[in-house]
């Protein structure tokens, strides 16, 4: 029996049902870890198609797992995101699925159950992970040293994009707050009685930029002012920068973190303003390939129409808790493009036009088939 061809039609049975989830999630934005409507809707879904829930997991309240099968083969992996993003509509006010995490909630539901399609046919399990947060506070890192990832055969999430891309690069990524603690004094009638916080933050990016000729092509630091104190004629006793520091390998990423933080360090000794920082919680790694599971998607995707692979390009990419997956077990992150309608990106407000449209639902079922082909791909090789 050709199983992929089995799976393809368990899609096509489903597809009004995948693309409601999209809608549904699309109109119900919430941010990441306040995701209860869209979590429950999905566990809710997931019942419905026979899939065992356990909901909330890992004591994260919009987090669960759902499976299908039994222990006596391969565990196949599916990665539901359902998060969104604030800054959008008229007054940048309004929260919205600007990354298409919409469609990628739907295009995970659709792949395991068009592989659970198949399911008499091998031993093994489906396993989908809901995973909160990717935005802001990247709950796979979480979940990946928790282990909830080893031992799966493989992985499996797609994400809309510019291009079509199997071999996807991410930068290892964490981000910061700087602050500085000085000494208001009046700027004109004292100036020498103050301690300025502020310049305590302008040498800090001084010393960013003047550091940057001296890092690999790869790396990428911003910021932005927080606080930069209240008025100009008073010496700011308090400021403050948000920063993000990305490289290439994860590795890397901790070396350029010493040396940001020897610019605040400086920037303290040079102001007498005291330096503090808060590194974020989790620390996004970079991508790990596995040429043999990528080398199946690319296939997959030529029977399904999609031939036109771009390659990753380090210097032109974001960052994603996906990365910490791949470091787990074998991964598959593949990217499908809006580009015959849009050349709009993930978060721009253009972007939102397109993530719940014709042209997504189509890429939508194409996705799905391609990950649940490619799932079969892996369960007939036996795991890598």
């Amino acid at each position: 029996m050709d199983l992929k061809k089995l799976a393809y039609q368990t899609e096509d049975v489903n597809k009004e049902w995948s693309e409601r989830i999209s809608d549904f999630i699309y109109n119900h934005p919430e941010l990441g870890d306040e995701e209860y409507e869209s979590s429950a809707y999905l566990v809710k879904c997931l019942e419905e198609m026979g899939f065992t829930c356990t909901y909330p997991y890992l004591g994260m309240a919009t987090a669960f797992r759902a499976e299908y099968g039994d222990e006596e083969g391969p565990a196949i992996g599916f990665m539901a995101e359902y998060d969104a993003l604030r800054g959008y509509g008229i007054n940048h006010d309004e929260l919205a699925h600007a990354c298409g995490h919409n469609w990628i909630a739907a295009s995970t539901l659709a792949a395991a159950v068009s592989l659970k399609g198949t399911k008499e046919h091998w031993k093994g399990k489906i396993v989908v992970i809901g995973t909160p947060a990717e935005e802001n506070f990247g709950r796979k890192v979480d979940m990946a040293e928790a282990g909830v990832f080893d031992g799966l055969a493989a992985c499996f999430e797609m994400h809309l994009d510019r291009v079509n891309c199997v071999e996807n690069t991410a930068l290892a990524m964490t981000d910061f707050i700087f602050e500085f603690e000085g000494k208001a004094a009046h700027a004109a009638g004292h100036p020498a009685a103050g301690v300025n916080a502020l310049d305590g933050c302008n040498l800090t990016i001084a010393g960013i930029n003047a550091l940057r000729q001296h890092l690999e092509p790869d790396v990428r630091i911003h910021y932005v002012y927080v606080d930069g104190g209240k008025s100009p004629n008073v010496v700011p006793e308090h400021a403050s920068l948000a920063v993000y520091v990305r490289a290439g390998q994860k590795d890397y990423l901790e070396e350029v973190i010493e040396k940001v933080l020897n610019c605040g360090r400086g920037a303290e000794l040079m102001t007498g303003a005291k330096f503090t920082y808060q590194r974020a919680e989790n620390t996004y790694y970079d991508i790990k390939h596995y040429p043999e599971l990528d080398a199946m998607m690319v296939e997959n995707l030529a029977n399904l129409g999609i031939t036109d692979l771009a390659k990753g390009d380090i210097y032109h990419s974001g960052s994603t808790d996906v990365g910490n997956v791949t470091y787990r077990c074998p991964t598959c992150y593949t990217h499908l493009s809006l580009g015959a309608v849009t050349d709009a990106g993930g978060h721009e407000e253009e972007f939102l036009k397109y993530v719940n449209s014709a042209e997504s639902n189509r890429l939508l079922h194409i996705g799905a088939k391609a990950m649940a082909a490619t799932a079969l791909d892996v369960i007939k090789n036996g795991g890598f």
